[in-house]
């Protein structure tokens, strides 16, 4: 670029020394000068109108090297730069937003297991009841902070693109495996998770990453739904697209959030989602793996109607052919 513009800088003062060399002689020395035969005068005129025209043109030409070389490369650049401090500046606030969020959801199972460790140190140990009691609570937001660390882990592995084997695999049996590992959660609520799923459908990425991603929308599904509710999981092929659902007869969720819901440690409802156990990790799990596997998300929800989550995959060629 440096070259090109000193270049272009020795071009354009050749190129107006030149100019005004010729206008010198062809205009301004004649009338200085002595006139050397007859018709000069006319000649002198015509040449002094080709030297305009001619300059003119050079000048143009220059200016639009000029722009070319040197504005247009500059402006693009300039516009690159200012992307990338934008861009910057969301990734930085993104990352103070979520180390205040790691922060505060690490804070506050320590503090309460720190809290009832020290009540159980002054003496409260030694009654029975009370003991029991302060364990069973410490057990509960252990277990939480376990899987908030987990959550944490697998986020930053996906985010890594770290990922374990990578190939085709049916989509029907891993969905089914998903279904029966988390059949005691379900049955302890007494929810039936019905399955409807396209038996020939294969789908090319990790099969641990797909399961996990089924796991995060099925048990969020199982958690947010009333005791007696049904669960639809299905897998189907919509034209060209290649499309796996999980449809609840839960809480629903307002078309205000919708937007937001795949956020890190967002909640629609911070103490139901609370209450229910859950990180504020899950979707956003989702949303990451969707991406590694090459598919998009969808969802349709009504408060009090339940919601339905769609993870889309594009058929692959060889499905096509």
């Amino acid at each position: 670029m440096r070259n090109r513009c000193i270049a272009l800088i020795a071009e354009a003062v050749v190129l107006n020394l030149l100019a005004i060399y010729l206008i010198w002689r062809f205009y301004v020395y004649p009338r200085v000068g002595v006139v050397q035969g007859e018709g000069f005068w006319e000649r002198s005129e015509s040449g002094v109108l080709l030297m305009a025209v001619a300059f003119v043109a050079v000048i143009a030409a220059i200016s639009i090297q000029g722009y070319f070389l040197i504005i247009k490369p500059y402006s693009e650049k300039l516009s690159e730069m200012e992307k990338a401090i934008e861009e910057s500046r969301k990734a930085e606030a993104i990352r103070k937003e979520f180390v205040a969020n790691v922060s505060h959801e690490l804070k506050t199972p320590l503090t309460s297991i720190s809290g009832f460790i020290e009540t159980l140190q002054e003496g409260a140990a030694e009654d029975p009841e009370i003991r029991t009691k302060f364990i069973d609570i410490i057990a509960i937001e252990t277990s939480r902070l376990k899987r908030l660390i987990n959550d944490l882990l697998v986020l930053s592995d996906i985010e890594n693109k770290r990922s374990f084997g990578c190939g085709k695999f049916n989509v029907k049996k891993a969905v089914e495996s998903t279904i029966q590992a988390l059949k005691p959660i379900a049955d302890s609520k007494e929810i039936t998770v019905l399955a409807q799923l396209d038996a020939e459908m294969v789908i090319s990425g990790s099969e641990d990453r797909f399961c996990q991603m089924m796991m995060n929308l099925i048990e969020n599904a199982i958690k947010y739904s009333d005791e007696g509710k049904r669960i639809w999981v299905k897998a189907y092929v919509d034209g060209e697209r290649k499309v796996i659902s999980v449809k609840d007869e839960g809480i629903g969720i307002a078309p205000e959030h919708h937007e937001r819901l795949f956020e890190r440690f967002y909640r629609v409802d911070k103490s139901r989602s609370k209450k229910a156990g859950g990180t504020g990790l899950g979707l956003s799990i989702v949303k990451h793996i969707a991406v590694l596997l090459g598919a998009v998300l969808r969802v349709e929800s009504c408060v009090g109607k339940g919601s339905e989550f769609f993870v889309i995959f594009e058929k692959e060629e060889e499905d096509i052919a």
